[in-house]
């Protein structure tokens, strides 16, 4: 999983690292100006969406950093941030983009777990349009049980599921051959159809019980049966 997940994400990198972390930019197109903004705004909606603050004297873990977009502002908010991603493509894109971010240690995850993470060390996890893409939903569970691990008891994490299953569905045939079609001729992207970027929902029954498996309680759900449900959970 973990090998295949970061080939997949190094193309998607390689192919336009941006459009692939948030596709709401052109293709092939990007305007960074509105890029970093929107990463700035996407985390400010999600931790008040669920009521979080990162504190100055947080150590935040960031799962799925990609090239940065919120790593940039937690950066700036916090003591210190360990941002991981399953591609190494993205990390270097990540440390060319974000030079001054020097409280920033960018890793390579493993595509499964936080293993390059110790126990009980950080005040607060945010993952924010990652476990989504992921396509199996016990590697997703897998990564809330870590976020309990690595969590300090009393420290919360803030993360975005996807708990509707209609957007992983294999797309009806007249979308696959105009994607394939428009994708060999350089005028749309690649891996549409992959289940790397189609992803898995995931259950909010199994999510309680994945975070009660890491030692956290679920405190908040908001856009419970949406593709952008958010969850706030917090280590005992």
């Amino acid at each position: 999983m973990s090998s295949e997940m970061g080939s997949f994400w190094d193309r998607r990198a390689q192919e336009d690292a941006f459009f692939f972390v948030d596709s709401r930019m052109g293709y092939r197109r990007p305007d960074l100006d509105a890029f970093w903004a929107a990463g700035e705004r996407d985390l400010d909606a999600l931790l008040s969406a669920l009521g979080a603050t990162i504190d100055p004297t947080d150590d935040v873990v960031e799962i799925g950093c990609g090239v940065g977009r919120l790593t940039r502002v937690i950066s700036s908010r916090a003591a210190s941030v360990r941002a991981v991603d399953v591609s190494e493509r993205m990390l270097e894109l990540a440390k060319q983009h974000n030079v001054h971010a020097s409280n920033v240690e960018w890793l390579l995850g493993d595509g499964r777990s936080l293993s390059a993470i110790e126990s009980n060390s950080a005040d607060a996890c945010i993952s924010h349009v990652v476990f989504q893409h992921i396509p199996d939903r016990e590697v997703t569970l897998s990564y809330v049980r870590e976020m309990g691990r690595v969590l300090k008891p009393g420290g919360w994490a803030a993360f975005q599921i996807s708990n509707h299953p209609s957007v992983h569905a294999r797309r009806p045939a007249r979308v696959r051959v105009r994607q394939t079609a428009l994708a060999a001729i350089g005028r749309g992207p690649r891996g549409q159809q992959d289940p790397r970027w189609l992803g898995s929902m995931i259950e909010l029954d199994a999510l309680r019980d994945a975070a009660a498996d890491g030692s956290m309680d679920v405190e908040r759900v908001v856009g419970e049966g949406t593709p952008l449900c958010v969850v706030l959970t917090r280590r005992r």
